[in-house]
């Protein structure tokens, strides 16, 4: 009668564990569900979309002769800002450091020209593309040394550490030159420190109408090769994806990012380049 009694309490004892460990895996799939929807949640909450941005890439996100930040990027993020019903609050920081302030959680997100490659995908997913940007390398106007894909083995190229298309130079052979901002990039080319800096056509020219006495030209656009610019959102955010993806269309719809392009690019720079 014990032995009994004692397997009945066993049995008791197995049904409660194993009720217990499906409330717990319950328990923690709703707390997984909640956690991926929480950054949309606290964004509108604060009524703050917190994005990084350079400052000082023109015309993307810079300071105009007041002051004030402008660009590309930065109406854009007005505009996605707006859609989700929340005020935007930029923070300036060094381009290498930007997507940083994403993995911390000092920063929802960054909309500064952000390249959509492979190994960042690894860690975000990107809404968009917003931008396709077709790439060119700029020279000194008397260097008449690279005129192909092949000449930029063993050349010199100023660009930031984490530029994309700097890492695509790098693997046709060039050496990198490290810099931060266009005004950099430029300097460093005309004094000699690199061969070419990789500007696209609206960079280059608005750098040329700040600085016309700038001996700078295009030895040639690179064949094939054009930069797609999305906006990072950290991996399990579906939600916040969801919705600022969800903007992009609406504002794509309403002609606003062709709008900016023509503003800011002197283009339409927001279809896939042929």
């Amino acid at each position: 009668m014990k032995r009994f009694i004692s397997a009945i309490i066993c049995l008791i004892l197995v049904v409660a564990l194993v009720g217990c460990g499906q409330n717990n895996a319950a328990q923690d799939e709703g707390k997984s569900g909640s956690a991926a929807a929480s950054q949309l949640d606290a964004i509108k909450s604060a009524g703050v979309l917190k994005v990084g941005i350079e400052g000082t890439y023109k015309p993307y996100t810079y300071h105009d002769e007041n002051d004030n930040l402008t660009g590309y990027d930065v109406d854009l993020a007005k505009a996605i800002a707006e859609k989700l019903g929340v005020e935007v609050a930029f923070t300036e920081a060094a381009w290498d450091s930007l997507l940083a302030g994403i993995d911390s959680g000092r920063l929802d997100t960054v909309i500064n020209t952000v390249g959509i490659t492979s190994e960042r995908q690894e860690k975000y997913d990107f809404a968009g593309p917003y931008l396709y940007i077709p790439r060119q390398v700029v020279v000194r106007s008397d260097n008449d040394t690279l005129q192909s894909w092949d000449d930029l083995k063993g050349a010199k190229v100023a660009t930031s550490k984490a530029s994309t298309t700097g890492q695509i130079y790098a693997e046709a052979g060039a050496e990198i030159v490290l810099i931060e901002g266009t005004d950099q990039a430029a300097q460093t080319v005309l004094s000699g420190r690199a061969d070419f800096c990789n500007f696209d056509p609206t960079t280059l020219n608005d750098y040329l109408d700040e600085h016309p006495e700038a001996q700078l030209k295009v030895a040639f656009m690179v064949p094939g090769l054009s930069e797609e610019y999305g906006i990072p959102i950290l991996k399990g955010q579906t939600e916040f994806y969801d919705a600022v993806n969800q903007a992009l269309d609406d504002l794509r719809s309403e002609g606003v990012l062709e709008e900016l392009s023509q503003k800011y690019l002197r283009g339409d720079y927001t279809n896939p380049v042929e």
